[in-house]
């Protein structure tokens, strides 16, 4: 049986269409998604098999962009539904019929999805992002090097997965979380970052030993399992992060309404959130890198920057905004690439729930998120 782009029941087999030359330029002219011997045309929202596009459906495609973008998290049944099927009350065995149809589609590769039962999916599948043929070249043209790496560079997760099943508002509406990260960085005064050497080391030594428990826990990532990396980490992100003023800015200005029992119980389940996002990413060590670079004074105080190299050798910029309480220098933001603020993100993402659910209903989904990554519970306050 051959779906179409509509079709909601799991197909019996996966047809293919040959492909036109014109169509055969396809993936060198515009960005995607690229695993194993695949790619996805994120424009045409075209999934391609060794050159030759998959004929597959609407949610299989939304779900396999979910996952992708996920870049080897976990990704729970609950946000995959959301994504998936937005603002739709819809039963697990809906994403079962999907999750099959899309399993069929990748045939012989359909491995790269992993069930993780009672919790949600995750694919395995090294992912890579590649930018369009014509901006390669304009890049190289102005003697830079063309874009090209992963899905997510580093530690980010996204709190329920960005889709991009809306066509052009959903190019719009990444395009406007964008502008309003850069915004509230530059609200903070974090947005630029050329500033002298500063010779203090507090700032790097901050980082340095959050950099050490990482490797650390690392190296006994299996045999400690979700919860005793999350039990490993969390006194170390604590002590490392300024945990209250991120989460006072990731809240935004729904926090000047809350009470101080409110904000102590957001402020918990931000850290324990923090944590286990730490404990999920750094899970296992196969010869990684974590290097602190040095440290640049600014108005806000401190920059760190540092460098990860992933065990294939590709290096990741990430920056450190550094705030100092009393004699210590605490992280108050994440940028990556230097561009990318780990606040602001979270800002824009928490922003949705707290207009749908509350405050409430955004200590309880930090809290759910939590317990599922690193199969602990939260206290009960």
């Amino acid at each position: 049986m051959t779906t179409n782009s509509n079709t909601e029941v799991a197909p019996d087999h996966v047809t293919v269409a040959r492909h036109s030359p014109s169509q055969s330029r396809w993936a060198a002219q515009e960005a995607a998604l690229e695993f194993g011997r695949f790619q996805m045309l994120l424009r045409r929202r075209q999934l391609i098999a060794d050159g030759v596009p998959v004929n597959l459906g609407t949610r299989a495609f939304d779900l396999l962009s979910a996952l992708l973008k996920a870049d080897g998290s976990l990704v729970t049944k609950e946000e995959l539904v959301s994504c998936v099927w937005p603002g739709v009350h819809v039963s697990e065995e809906n994403l079962k019929v999907q999750i099959s149809a899309l399993r069929k589609a990748l045939g012989e590769d359909r491995d790269f999805i992993r069930t993780e039962p009672g919790r949600g999916y995750r694919f395995t599948a090294a992912v890579k992002s590649t930018a369009p043929w014509n901006s390669s070249q304009h890049a190289e043209r102005r003697g830079q090097r063309p874009r090209h790496g992963t899905v997510s560079q580093w530690m980010s997760v996204p709190f329920f997965p960005e889709c991009s099943h809306r066509n052009a508002s959903g190019s719009t509406a990444a395009k406007s979380r964008l502008c309003k990260a850069l915004a509230l960085a530059v609200a903070l005064g974090l947005s630029t970052f050329s500033y002298t050497t500063h010779a203090a080391p507090g700032g790097s030594g901050t980082v340095q030993g959050l950099y050490d428990a990482l490797i650390s826990t690392m190296k006994s990532g299996r045999t400690l399992g979700g919860s005793g990396r999350f039990a490993q980490l969390a006194p170390v992100i604590r002590s490392s992060f300024d945990v209250a003023s991120m989460a006072r800015l990731s809240v935004g200005s729904s926090w000047n309404g809350l009470s101080e029992a409110q904000r102590q119980e957001v402020t918990e389940s931000y850290g324990r959130y923090i944590s286990a996002i730490y404990a999920d990413r750094f899970d296992s060590y196969n010869g990684q890198k974590l290097e602190v670079i040095g440290e640049q004074s600014a108005p806000f105080g401190l920059l760190v920057k540092s460098r990860i190299i992933k065990s294939n050798g590709e290096p990741v910029e990430v920056d450190y905004v550094m705030r100092q309480n009393g004699e210590s220098w605490l992280i108050a933001d994440i940028f990556l690439d230097s561009a990318i603020s780990e606040v602001a993100t979270r800002r824009s993402e928490f922003g949705a729930i707290l207009k749908a659910q509350g405050i409430d209903g955004l200590i309880a989904a930090l809290n759910r998120k939590a317990d599922i990554l690193t199969g602990t519970t939260a206290k009960s306050s």
